[in-house]
């Protein structure tokens, strides 16, 4: 692990006051430097195993040998399973990709039940990592490498190499970022990173217009963020009749899949632009990129191991058949996923065998969390995919929640309380919403028993009533 390895992460996870006084010497710094070797080293490894089936298939069963063999010596909790399914004596040198059947199918619960005793360094050595608890669950704690980002990025740079990006370029951001508690900055240049950082809500007019601005102050000719974002802000120059001055040459979409509308919007509005979509699950355990407009992914066998089963736990092993997504990480040293229910569903189109790498290819590849949308009280939509904090210590008091919204500016929070929650507990989270969007829609609560489901008893995370397609 080396110093620049862990610097560029916690240079990307510092507070703003930080980055902000770091950000114009480490714009100085040379981009082979800022990078670091891991980085250098990754590109070079994913490279050839996209170039050498044969080195992929040989990578692929040595990092599988290897995740499972730190799991078992250095996890209390994998130990415990590992020789529960093959005995005291066991030996991972000798595990063979099939062998990983034998190990049960883990969900958030089991995990979350075995705390600490999952993780493979103490717990002081790791960075602490929540899920958003979309769809009214409850936020998820794990824990990610500290020298993670230079791995992560790796594979994210070489996927967007495809269509010409490289570390020296610059791009406009749409993810949600806090900007500004109040409201007063909806904009942010970081000039270490090259990312002009673009606030996502409530995103007026107004708002596109001044973003149009920067973009061409900036000169920026590559558009990264949520889809769902992306959308909105197509839409808003519609409206306005306006484009950056500079065509793009690429649109980079993550956290959300991108639905055959959205590529539409993008092509009625920035013209046949190339788009570098990837999967990837905010636990490190899996990477797939998208490798035709028809939908299509492709898993990465140096990143991990992507099963697709049944209902019943069983491999899915006919063309057309649509399964759950199961991922072995094989990046993540601090806390090992083995078997890892993701909650996400796909439709196989070529299983993973030796003679292609490893390397399983799917279609219809849905996401447990989807993109929604609340409408503001001027008529705009809010995107809600980053909209709650993950710190999951904001809904302490509330065991399960949901959005209901039938009219414009005003949503109603459907929350059950912990068997310690009060009113007061629903009413901070309300208040602080309401901030949040900048008064754009006010927030109130009301207490349930239940939430409403939909089929097979799924909820989703915005009971939306209006019509979204008339905002």
């Amino acid at each position: 692990m080396s110093l620049m390895d862990v610097a560029r992460g916690a240079y990307v996870r510092s507070p703003e006051v930080v980055r902000r006084s770091l950000a114009p010497l480490i714009s100085l710094v040379p981009t082979r430097l800022k990078f670091g070797g891991s980085y250098r080293k990754w590109r070079e490894r994913i490279a050839l195993a996209s170039a050498d089936p044969a080195y992929a298939d040989a990578q692929h069963l040595a990092s599988l040998r290897a995740i499972i063999g730190r799991a078992h010596a250095l996890s209390p909790f994998y130990r415990e399973l590992i020789e529960r399914a093959f005995g005291s004596s066991f030996d991972a040198s000798s595990f063979e990709l099939s062998d990983l059947q034998r190990l049960p199918i883990l969900r958030k619960d089991e995990l979350r039940l075995a705390g600490e005793a999952v993780l493979t360094v103490p717990r002081g050595e790791a960075d602490r990592g929540d899920t958003s608890g979309s769809n009214g669950e409850r936020p998820f704690t794990f824990y990610l490498d500290k020298d993670r980002s230079a791995r992560e990025m790796a594979f994210v740079y070489d996927n967007w190499s495809r269509i010409g990006f490289t570390e020296q370029t610059g791009k406009i951001v749409l993810r949600g970022f806090g900007l500004h508690p109040k409201g007063t900055s909806i904009s942010q240049w970081e000039p270490a990173l090259r990312e002009l950082r673009l606030s996502v809500f409530p995103m007026t007019h107004d708002d596109v217009r001044h973003y149009l601005d920067l973009i061409d102050k900036h000169e920026l000719e590559y558009l990264y963020g949520y889809p769902s974002a992306i959308e909105l802000m197509c839409r808003h120059m519609c409206r306005i009749g306006r484009l950056p001055r500079r065509p793009l040459k690429g649109i980079l979409p993550i956290s959300e899949p991108l639905y055959p509308h959205q590529r539409r919007i993008i092509t009625e509005v920035f013209g046949n632009v190339p788009i570098a979509n990837f999967y990837g699950l905010s636990e490190k355990v899996l990477f797939a990129r998208e490798i035709s407009s028809d939908g299509f992914y492709q898993f990465d066998p140096l990143y991990g191991l992507a099963e697709l089963v049944d209902e019943d736990g069983q491999p899915v092993t006919e063309i057309g058949r649509e399964g759950r997504l199961l991922g072995t990480g094989f990046t993540g040293m601090s806390m090992p996923f083995l078997r890892y229910d993701t909650e996400d569903r796909a439709t196989l189109v070529e299983p993973p065998t030796s003679g292609n790498g490893q390397r399983l290819t799917v279609e219809r590849l849905t996401p447990r969390r989807k993109p929604d949308f609340l409408i503001s009280a001027d008529g705009n939509r809010v995107v809600t995919i980053d909209f709650t904090p993950e710190n999951p210590r904001y809904f302490e008091g509330i065991e399960e929640y949901q959005f209901f919204q039938d009219r414009p500016g005003h949503s109603t929070i459907r929350y059950i309380p912990t068997a310690d929650g009060s009113e007061t507990d629903a009413l901070r989270v309300a208040n602080g919403l309401t901030r949040r969007t900048h008064g754009k829609i006010v927030f109130t609560t009301e207490q349930v028993e239940r939430l409403a489901g939909g089929r097979a008893g799924k909820r989703a995370f915005i009971d939306q009533r209006l019509d979204i397609s008339k905002y």
